[in-house]
């Protein structure tokens, strides 16, 4: 990862430093807050997550904690509370996208166009997809790498490396990079195991998941979770019987 890191530190600087009038002790700065980005902690992660989150949570439409779409995640959520010591919290984002995403410090957010389109076992499933990118370490790595990105973008190295607080412009930034993000095929794999096994430990039915990545793939469908589940990788439906074998066979 930190090779990865490196390579895009360096490629975006030296494409940065060919520009025309280029500002060499601007180039400098941004050089060193590049390498300082690349380099955060996970404390620090988990820290700009939140701040994100509550950048993200006051632009979006959040359903009321009393609303029937936040009390069905409560209820689809209840015995989904914590992921590695990190505890999980839960919100609903009004909109017509079928999408699902979490954050390093549990953040989890679900829109209510995927609510609409999944029964609560097929929802758990997506949930405990994108909990198993927290709890595998997929989503610091993306966050990391956003930080990387957004600072990588301001040539005049406007992001400053992180000092605890993350004014309005780099937390749209960071937002940006991050939803835009996309996980390799073994972190995908990865997840969609992880959810099974999370879910069939609490007791839960894990043989909606195939139902539920073929609901994702159907065509015509929208929003971050289809981008960044299938975009790049085989097809979903061989997912979904991968899945259904792995409910077949108890895991």
């Amino acid at each position: 990862m930190k090779r990865q890191l490196c390579a895009a530190i360096c490629i975006c600087f030296f494409a940065v430093s060919g520009c025309a009038n280029f500002n060499v002790q601007k180039g400098v700065s941004s050089g060193v807050n590049l390498l300082r980005a690349a380099s955060v902690s996970d404390s620090e992660i988990k820290d700009m997550s939140r701040q994100m989150r509550a950048s993200d949570d006051a632009k979006a439409t959040v359903a009321a904690p009393n609303s029937e779409y936040a009390q069905r995640l409560a209820r689809i959520t209840e015995k989904l509370q914590s992921v590695n010591g990190v505890p999980l919290n839960y919100k609903v984002y009004m909109t017509n996208e079928m999408n699902a995403n979490a954050t390093p410090d549990g953040s989890v957010r679900v829109y209510s166009g995927l609510m609409d389109k999944m029964n609560d076992d097929e929802l758990r499933f997506v949930i405990g997809h994108e909990i198993g990118h927290v709890a595998l370490g997929h989503s610091k790595k993306a966050m990391q790498v956003a930080y990387t990105t957004a600072a990588a973008r301001d040539a005049a190295g406007a992001i400053n490396p992180y000092a605890g607080a993350l004014g309005d412009s780099t937390l749209g930034k960071l937002g940006e990079q991050f939803v835009n993000s996309q996980f390799s095929q073994s972190q995908e794999s990865d997840a969609d195991a992880y959810s099974m096994k999370f879910l069939g430990e609490h007791g839960y039915n894990t043989r909606a998941a195939g139902s539920a990545l073929r609901k994702l793939a159907t065509p015509g469908s929208q929003g971050g979770i289809v981008n960044a589940m299938f975009s790049t990788h085989p097809d979903p439906l061989k997912r979904a019987a991968k899945m259904d074998a792995l409910a077949a066979a108890g895991n």
